[in-house]
């Protein structure tokens, strides 16, 4: 049943061209999404530059949507249980029973807002670089730009749609308050469909080549195959992501698992040869965050998940000798089997032990640089947030390759990230599903990902007792069949519209 959607609770009548990326400036404020050079449709859109400009601030929404209030790292890693926290008011019933709502992180995690500005910056870019005359552009750069916007495009909705299912199909521009519309709620499999439309379109618009000149920071043709891979996965399509992924491991020229003893660089360098697609945060480009002292505080709002996973131990002069965040070592010491895999690099170098006993670091965010060197203060984070990597795709595939009754194969390509990291080879292939959810978990523990490959599952077998088998908590038949799984959506996007309804399981919860 259609219901109808405000698709903005505020007024937007301005296209979001940033002529740079977003400066990050504090925790203590709400993410700022500053409009440079703002101007309106018909006055915009001449040449390759300003197509340009338009895109790169397409990437700071991104941006936004992605870190605010730690969107991400709270959808794909807080339900898993691996991260747990000590601040019970906020976060540990999300870790052990599953309960989504998260207060003082609506805004991030509840709110669809940030994720239909990027859908809607995207579409303008789509109805306006076609119009843009040909020699206003370098050979190449008018595809290569429309290209992006629909990778954009279908990434954002890629995210809101695992996040909260059914979503309103948004397709074209606001640029003024009185185009605004409402918009009855899609369902997932229509969305899945779009997103498959939109990322086809930029894989034959992008080009290889774009991984070495974008440095791997915007999108390639790599980038559109990596979410067509995902996308066919959600799908249950998995004999196309088997030829999606393949598509992306075989080309050896631009891709290789980064070496053992390189394992972190892939978020310490944009360009490391196993990226795919990552957003970086570099202090000299005004992307890096900052976490201030000024109040001695903090309200977590828009801070990096940097500061929130790794202790004063690690980056000097912040109050948290206790993560916001942390892995304790038992259960990391489960995870990565220590005692039967003692060389999995994974272990040290993605966690490091802290002066307090028990809680771990998560290394992947601890990147920092400091303002002030000689005193060490007023550090920045400067980790990439990695959105695909070579070992996603290599472990993908071994989930496809499972689902499609090959399970010899699906071990190898499991044991060769396996062993990059220094792991024995697995050779069973008894409940090689869940063996290979585990892998992943290993592999990609802090990335946004590991929640989202359980829910991936169990829409596609209605198995759900494998949250209780890959998580701290359970989830039963009543709550699965209402989707439970899914997160409750914002107040505020329920209440512009009467007309719409909360995710039936947060009915009264949320």
């Amino acid at each position: 049943m259609k219901r109808l959607l405000k698709l903005y609770s505020t007024k937007y009548t301005i296209l979001p061209m940033l002529a740079a990326v977003v400066s990050l400036s504090s925790c203590e404020k709400d993410l700022e999404n500053k409009l440079r050079n703002d101007t309106y449709a018909d006055t915009y859109w001449k040449n390759e530059r300003e197509a340009n400009s338009a895109l790169a601030g397409t990437y700071s929404l991104f941006r936004k949507a992605h870190v605010t209030n730690q969107a991400f790292f709270i959808w794909g890693d807080g339900p898993i249980g691996i991260m747990t926290s000590k601040e019970s008011t906020n976060y540990t019933g999300i870790y052990t029973g599953g309960n989504f709502v998260t207060p003082y992180r609506e805004e991030g995690v509840h709110n669809w807002k940030n994720w239909y500005r990027i859908v809607d910056a995207s579409s303008a870019a789509i109805e306006n670089i076609p119009k843009i005359p040909d020699d206003q552009f370098e050979p190449g750069r008018k595809s290569y730009l429309l290209g992006e916007a629909y990778f954009l495009r279908a990434l954002a909705y890629f995210y809101m749609t695992r996040v909260w299912g059914d979503l309103p199909l948004q397709t074209e521009a606001t640029t003024t308050a009185g185009q605004g519309v409402l918009k009855g709620r899609t369902s997932t499999e229509e969305i899945l469909k779009f997103i498959m439309t939109d990322a086809q379109k930029a894989s034959s618009l992008l080009t290889w080549e774009g991984i070495n000149t974008e440095g791997r920071r915007r999108a390639s043709k790599a980038a559109a195959l990596a979410l067509l891979a995902h996308t066919t996965a959600w799908e249950n399509d998995y004999a196309k992501t088997i030829l999606y992924t393949d598509s992306i491991i075989n080309r050896a020229d631009y891709f290789a698992l980064q070496g053992r003893d390189a394992i972190r660089d892939v978020f310490k360098d944009a360009t490391a040869r196993e990226n795919i697609f990552v957003i970086t945060n570099k202090d000299a480009e005004n992307e890096s965050s900052a976490f201030s002292q000024a109040l001695g505080t903090d309200n977590n709002n828009s801070c990096s998940v940097g500061f929130l996973t790794v202790s004063s131990d690690i980056i000097r002069n912040m109050p948290y000798a206790v993560p916001t965040y942390f892995g304790e070592t038992p259960k990391l010491d489960l995870l990565y089997e220590v005692v039967a895999n003692p060389n999995d690099i994974r272990r040290t170098q993605f966690f490091r032990s802290t002066n307090t006993p028990d809680v771990n670091s998560l290394m992947k965010y601890s990147d920092v640089v400091y303002k002030n060197p000689a005193s060490s203060s007023d550090p920045r984070t400067e980790s990439n947030m990695v959105i695909f990597r070579l070992a996603d795709m290599i472990l993908l595939k071994a989930e496809a390759l499972e689902a499609t009754s090959r399970p010899g194969e699906a071990l190898i390509e499991m044991n060769k990230v396996r062993a990059r990291a220094g792991a024995n080879p697995v050779s069973s292939t008894i409940n090689l599903k869940r063996t290979i959810l585990q892998e992943r978990q290993r592999e990609l523990v802090g990335e946004g990902q590991n929640y989202f490959d359980i829910v991936r599952n169990i829409r596609i077998s209605g198995n759900y007792t494998l949250v209780s088998l890959l998580t701290s908590w359970s989830m039963d038949r009543t709550r699965f069949e209402q989707k439970g799984y899914l997160f409750p959506i914002h107040n505020n996007n329920i209440n512009t519209n009467r007309l719409i309804t909360q995710n039936p399981y947060w009915m009264g919860r949320y």
